[in-house]
């Protein structure tokens, strides 16, 4: 039977204290956690022991009128599983939360490197447990109730502060259970023991203590779950060391580079066939559309120092199109150098088949990881050339856009940062309108808002496909800053296309209402019916904030006669129902 992490490691891990704005309140110390768990399943029992220990950091951020940000990280963490070291790097990785200033609410996090989702769970979790920002709004010298959550559900929990000035927490029960799914429904958790003490400082807190015994069981019996878990913290009186990371992020989490995914997720060493021969067989012998996904993608890491080799097949056309098809994906979603190289090389290669150059840039796009700075200076060679072909410049065109998407995969880091700016530099150097079109595109694909002043100007140019184009890259990085810009334009533009995709643009902001207003004056008879729709659909867009759009659609049911409109209507109103 596979081990089992326990549940509740996640959400009774960090202690977190009241925010200080000043830097000095950084700190750090000893973290250290160990649960042993008892599951039964089907009346089998098993058992593990876990321990996760770390230096823990602590970094007032950013900080306004309304909100401020905490940085967090469990530095050097390492973790066992029953004597055995086990890897889980994203317990090292940085991330910041968003609270309230006046409730001390949480309002969103912030992670330094593109987590699975249930890892951010684990971090928010983490958090969640020991988030004690609100309890600076009520007096603790007499016992203090109130309800919070964790990844088990809603419960209980009593604030005491004790004679010797510490704080206890004493979790009393579950009010509801956080369920999963149908298949796995679960009683509210049983609380056996749950107390824990914690002194605090102007800054933080100084130490944190506590023990917990939780049991999970399913509705019908057949899973039980039994957590003991212990807890101790305490404060460093070092100085930070100097190479933890969240010490030299920027203050304001959203400028924060990302770690690669391989730092985070670092795959096992390859094992390749014995040689690129025998790789070349495997694949021309094997019916690659009956391989999993999984299958696939194990086989071309395994082997990707020998992907340069499928560059003579593909130009000896050895593949079936379809077989070609699936693997020159499945090689981008591989995503190592090597497949970045081949596909590159796959593109500039003007002797292949256009349709096999363009499916090496569709496969390309899938790129998580930086490409080598060699590959993208051949491939701005290529693009910037004067000599190229009409087919060569539609593909120029593609690989451009397709820059964006890569930069948007890793948003934040220096290598999306570095790609983007040559993207905005080639814009404003050239004077060729298909190309400053495919650079507008590009940059609106990689929704890096750092260039949305110079995409802003194209919204005053003499060609209204540009200015269109502009609107639709503004859309895309949807920020105050950026919905200034479409407004303002909106108010004197005069082409009909470039209207729509102003419209569209504002809808995907959060609107006031009175943005939604102007917006309404454009789905009025005055205006052309593909206007009219693209306000409509604007408009929709708010009713999951602002639920009253709807009703305000409903007048300009009764007399519409134009059944596109129409159409949009009842789809804006009534949507799937």
């Amino acid at each position: 039977m596979n081990r089992v992490i326990p549940p509740l490691l996640c959400t009774l891990m960090l202690p977190f204290g009241s925010v200080s704005a000043s830097q000095d309140c950084a700190r750090w110390g000893d973290f250290s956690t160990h649960a042993n768990t008892k599951m039964t399943t089907l009346n089998t029992p098993s058992q593990n022991r876990l321990s996760v220990t770390g230096q823990l950091v602590y970094r007032p951020l950013l900080m306004s009128d309304k909100f401020y940000w905490l940085g967090l990280q469990l530095s050097s963490a390492k973790l066992t599983l029953d004597d055995t070291d086990i890897q889980a790097r994203y317990y090292s990785v940085p991330f910041a939360i968003k609270i309230a200033l006046h409730s001390g609410d949480i309002l969103g996090y912030h992670f330094a490197a593109k987590l699975k989702p249930e890892d951010e769970q684990k971090l928010i979790a983490i958090y969640q447990q020991f988030h004690i920002e609100h309890l600076k709004n009520y007096n603790l010298q007499s016992p203090k109730i109130i309800e919070e959550s964790d990844n088990l559900g809603r419960y209980k929990v009593r604030y005491q502060r004790l004679e010797n000035g510490a704080i206890e927490k004493h979790k009393l029960q579950y009010t509801m259970t956080t369920q999963g799914s149908q298949l796995f429904a679960f009683k509210k958790p049983e609380i056996k023991q749950d107390t824990f003490t914690f002194t605090t400082s102007e800054c933080w807190i100084e130490r944190f203590n506590g023990l917990n015994n939780t049991r999970v069981e399913s509705d019908k019996g057949d899973i039980r779950i039994d957590v003991a878990q212990t807890i101790k913290y305490v404060s460093k009186l070092e100085p930070i060391a100097t190479n933890i990371a969240l010490m030299s992020l920027p203050m304001d989490p959203h400028k924060w580079p990302q770690l690669s995914v391989e730092s985070v997720y670092p795959k096992p060493l390859p094992v390749p066939l014995s040689s690129e021969k025998a790789f070349s067989a495997l694949l021309l012998n094997q019916d690659l559309r009956a391989l999993s996904s999984d299958e696939l993608l194990q086989l071309l890491y395994d082997n990707q120092i020998y992907l340069a080799s499928l560059h003579a097949l593909i130009k000896q056309q050895a593949f079936e199109d379809k077989q070609l098809s699936r693997l020159l994906l499945m090689i981008g979603k591989s995503d190592s150098v090597y497949a970045q190289e081949l596909l590159g090389t796959l593109y500039l290669d003007s002797e292949l088949d256009k349709n096999q150059r363009f499916r090496s840039l569709m496969a390309l796009k899938y790129a998580q990881q930086p490409l080598p700075e060699t590959l993208i200076d051949k491939l701005y060679d290529h693009i910037d050339s004067d000599e190229l072909t009409q087919t060569d410049t539609k593909l120029a065109r593609t690989a451009l856009m397709v820059m964006g998407i890569i930069a948007k995969n890793q948003a934040n880091s220096n290598f999306a940062e570095q790609l983007t700016a040559s993207l905005a530099d080639r814009l404003v150097t050239t004077r060729d309108t298909y190309k400053q079109a495919t650079l507008l595109n590009a940059l609106g694909n990689s929704a890096d808002s750092t260039h949305q002043e110079s995409i802003s100007k194209f919204l005053d140019n003499n060609n209204a496909t540009l200015r269109a184009t502009a609107a639709q890259a503004l859309g895309k990085m949807p920020n105050d800053v950026s919905l200034g810009y479409i407004e303002k334009s909106l108010k004197t533009e005069s082409n009909s296309k470039a209207k729509q995709a102003l419209l569209s643009a504002m809808g995907n902001n959060q609107l006031s209402e009175a943005q939604v207003e102007d917006v309404l004056k454009f789905a009025q008879k005055h205006q052309g019916n593909e206007v009219r729709v693209a306000a409509i659909n604007a408009v929709a867009k708010q009713s999951n904030h602002k639920k009253d759009v709807i009703e305000q659609l409903k007048p300009l049911l009764k007399q519409e006669r134009d059944q596109q409109v129409l159409r949009a209507l009842m789809q804006a109103i009534h949507g799937n129902k």
